[in-house]
């Protein structure tokens, strides 16, 4: 029996080591790998300025391009990817009063992920806006609706803290969606009064309050917010909340003519093509007069409440959009009439979508083609993009192939249905693509040969069991026995 020990530095992982003297293989010789030792490259896909582009339609002739961040992923980490498409999607997702086909992205959101099928998912869906009344949570001591209009219940007395809170049991849609409502009574307090200590609040917090009860509201809690009141001189104000700080913004006043009046003011704070924006709009003039704009971590759930600090202020048409993917209501539901300029019905008439994706990305995603679909367009009003092949984001093989490249042995592959010169079939490496071999009793290969072999260099190489080369690092080495 002989033992050749190999090395290679290859980076697709090939030995060709040659010998100083010739070696003689007998007729009838066997081989087997008795050990294999190497590291193999971990990556999955690389995403850079040659590949980081991505596009989609979902309004005819509203083309959107966003740009992935430049990172390395492998197996442990490509989650990052996915969600990565999945908030650069909805970050360029907004409604725009001013272009038609921007209007119906209102309540949109898209999700990057795997199903259960096991390919991957790029879909939109587009939330229902409404009151979504049983999904609001308060304490009817100190909160009470009537006829659409949400107060504080007048014996509840008023304050600068937070018990009486309106919590919305579900986060919003993460692509464009709102929390609004209208001035329905309005009055002054008794003069002197603290304006944190009267008016109503209404607005997006980044805390999942969901499952807190009213008077567990702190006012950090109170991430983005408009805040109508009474400022200490007895004027009526906004306010804008950031983190529950009041600022006072002195460019516009509410506009109040009567209780329930259909013309006095909205109140909206919007997640607007990745902003947070904090609009004022009437029936009188639909075109929203902005407070204030602010960044948003885009992938942060947002969740609407509502505050009242005093008796002095009620507030109706209240309106937000779930998430479609919070199971609260889809576009397959009826929406509410529309009529005031901002926001309207959401459009239930098809668009022509499509998906553009970069040939890499869309390759290790499993599309069969980067563009979805292929030509034209695809007439719907909210779709899933489900990739063809299942999803494996591994570069690392779930086995390897041992193969001899200069020497004939006794192997077949039910793969290719023919006879290949496999040494051996090795398992999957390690999490971190680590793999080291060996066998107690190595199995031996007949050689077949009926005559002297002259041996003046061993190749071998190591492969994907669809024979698809590997990425290795640093040096490997195996150790092959001959026997006669």
């Amino acid at each position: 029996m002989k033992l050749f020990r190999l090395i290679t530095e290859d980076p697709n992982g090939i030995f060709n080591n040659s010998l100083n003297e010739d070696l003689v293989v007998p007729p009838d010789s066997k081989i087997a790998l008795q050990s294999l030792s190497m590291e193999t490259k971990n990556d999955v896909i690389i995403i850079d300025s040659s590949n980081d582009e991505l596009s989609f339609q979902v309004s005819t002739g509203y083309q959107k391009v966003i740009q992935l961040a430049h990172n390395t992923y492998n197996n442990e980490n490509y989650f990052d990817l996915l969600n990565d498409i999945k908030d650069k999607f909805n970050e360029a997702t907004g409604f725009d009063i001013t272009s038609f086909e921007v209007r119906r992205n209102l309540g949109l959101e898209w999700l990057c992920s795997v199903g259960a099928n096991k390919k991957i998912s790029i879909e939109y869906r587009i939330g229902q806006h409404g009151e979504h009344v049983p999904d609001w949570s308060y304490d009817n001591a100190k909160v009470q609706r009537t006829n659409q209009v949400w107060r504080r219940v007048a014996s509840s007395g008023a304050g600068n803290n937070n018990d009486a809170s309106v919590l919305f049991d579900h986060f919003i849609s993460r692509g464009c969606s709102y929390m609004r409502g209208r001035i329905n009574s309005f009055s002054a307090p008794t003069l002197g009064t603290q304006p944190q200590a009267n008016g109503y609040m209404i607005g997006l917090s980044t805390t999942n309050i969901s499952q807190l009860e009213p008077s567990d509201i702190t006012d950090d809690m109170l991430s983005y917010g408009i805040h109508v009141a009474y400022d200490s001189s007895n004027n009526p104000s906004y306010y804008v909340v950031i983190d529950g700080v009041l600022t006072l913004t002195n460019v516009r006043t509410p506009v109040f003519f009567n209780d329930g009046n259909t013309s006095n003011d909205y109140q909206e704070v919007i997640l607007n093509f990745g902003n947070i924006e904090f609009n004022i709009y009437n029936n009188i003039s639909s075109t929203p007069f902005e407070l204030l704009s602010v960044p948003h971590v885009e992938g942060t759930k947002l969740y609407p409440f509502m505050v009242f600090r005093g008796e002095n202020a009620s507030v109706n048409g209240v309106r937000t959009v779930p998430s479609p993917f919070s199971g609260v209501g889809d576009v397959s539901h009826t929406y509410e009439p529309g009529g005031l300029g901002l926001p309207p019905s959401n459009p239930k008439n098809p668009s022509e979508n499509y998906l553009q994706l970069n040939e890499d990305i869309a390759s290790f995603l499993g599309y069969n083609n980067p563009r979805q679909p292929q030509v034209g367009f695809i007439d719907t009003v909210q779709h899933n993009y489900v990739a063809n092949k299942l999803f494996d984001p591994q570069d690392i093989a779930d086995a390897f192939i041992i193969e001899l490249l200069n020497l004939k042995c006794d192997s077949y592959d039910g793969l290719l249905n023919q006879r290949k010169n496999i040494l051996a079939v090795v398992p999957k490496s390690n999490k971190g693509g680590e793999l080291i071999y060996e066998v107690n009793n190595p199995i031996f290969i007949d050689l077949n040969n009926r005559s002297d072999i002259l041996l003046r260099n061993l190749r071998i190489r190591v492969v994907k069991p669809d024979y698809s080369p590997i990425s290795m690092l640093g040096q490997a080495s195996m150790v092959v026995l001959l026997s006669s």
